[in-house]
């Protein structure tokens, strides 16, 4: 068994699928996947799984073990298989490549949802209708729209605010009763949701992922990163040059933004209904039309948008801003638009 590791030879197949193995064992956990079978039971809470090292893991949630511990800054983790992956955060290591395209990754996860765009294989198919998707994510956005027209069922005891399914409801009952289910391993300080828990981690593990491609400095967000390209952006000379007009960029991206506004092109499409748009966030603007989503809210009242602009809009109610100065009075207003309705009466 051991020589087979040399010399490549796999002589285990499945019958199923034709998947070969050096070892016979291994053979066999694989068969595992296609029977569905889960042999390995919990005694302390009934739940199942295929795998023994899959148990194995489980069974820390109940004691809260976690044995596996971060050399470079001491976080800790249940499975053993966490920990290299965490390690490539600090290393900045990239063992995964794409045959194809060279492109690298840290992760595999994130080397196989890659290597689906090539494939073509779209393994998220939506329950409601034919579409299928390479990600998770996307067939995700796409069922947004079935709940545009689904029924909500899930009703919410403090407000009667309504949702599609019950996790969702979950996470807006926190803004009622103020849970913070997510707590951080290293400092037990809690948050109510785990994008929160995931941001600041960072400041425990000094992740920096986000890297000047002019120095070597590195940033823990990406609005950070772009805040000190600004200052490369000062003393840069502007290379890039428009033909048509003869406006000059620091990035070639930048002019093939700028280039759009003469060709008049429009390369980003809604899915839903096919419009199309000269910039991917109008776009990303128009979706929220079909999904009803709303990213915006408010820190004071939590009324909530889809659009950055009507929050900015909202909060001078908070503030008491009025920027918006009519120029034949004294007149001021929080929105252009309650401006230009005063302006009629000049007129």
């Amino acid at each position: 068994a051991h020589k087979r590791i040399h010399t490549g030879e796999r002589p285990f197949e499945c019958e199923i699928c034709g998947a070969k193995f050096n070892d016979r064992s291994n053979l066999k956990a694989h068969k595992i996947r296609h029977t569905g079978e889960n042999p390995f039971e919990c005694k302390l809470c009934d739940a199942k799984y295929m795998y023994r090292s899959s148990l194995r893991a489980h069974k820390m949630t109940h004691t809260g073990e976690m044995p596996f511990e971060c050399s470079f800054c001491k976080t800790k983790f249940r499975n053993k298989s966490s920990l290299p992956t965490h390690i490539r955060i600090h290393t900045g290591e990239k063992p995964f490549e794409c045959a194809i395209c060279k492109a690298k990754f840290s992760d595999k996860s994130s080397f196989i949802v890659h290597k689906r765009i090539h494939s073509g294989e779209k393994r998220f198919k939506c329950e409601f209708c034919s579409s299928k998707f390479h990600v998770k994510s996307a067939l995700l956005r796409h069922i947004r729209i079935h709940n545009v027209l689904r029924e909500k069922c899930f009703t919410c005891d403090f407000c009667e605010s309504k949702f599609n399914y019950k996790c969702d409801l979950k996470r807006h009952l926190f803004k009622h009763t103020k849970e913070k289910p997510f707590e951080c391993e290293i400092c037990k300080v809690k948050f109510s949701n785990r994008t929160s828990l995931a941001g600041h981690k960072k400041t425990h593990t000094g992740e920096k992922r986000f890297e000047c491609e002019f120095c070597s400095s590195k940033f823990l967000v990406k609005s950070a990163l772009i805040r000190h390209i600004r200052i490369h952006n000062v003393l840069r000379e502007k290379c890039f040059t428009c033909d048509f007009c003869e406006s000059k960029f620091n990035y070639k991206f930048d002019l093939k933004q700028h280039l759009i506004k003469h060709t008049k092109e429009k390369p980003f499409e809604c899915e839903y209904c096919k419009v199309k748009f000269s910039y991917r966030t109008s776009l990303a603007a128009h979706k929220r039309t079909h999904t009803g989503e709303k990213p915006f809210k408010c820190d004071m009242c939590e009324v909530e948008f889809s659009h950055k602009s009507n929050l900015n809009n909202h909060k001078r109610i908070h503030s008491g801003e009025k920027r918006f100065k009519c120029e034949f009075c004294s007149s001021k207003f929080h929105v252009k638009s309650a401006l230009l309705r005063h302006i009629r009466i000049h007129n």
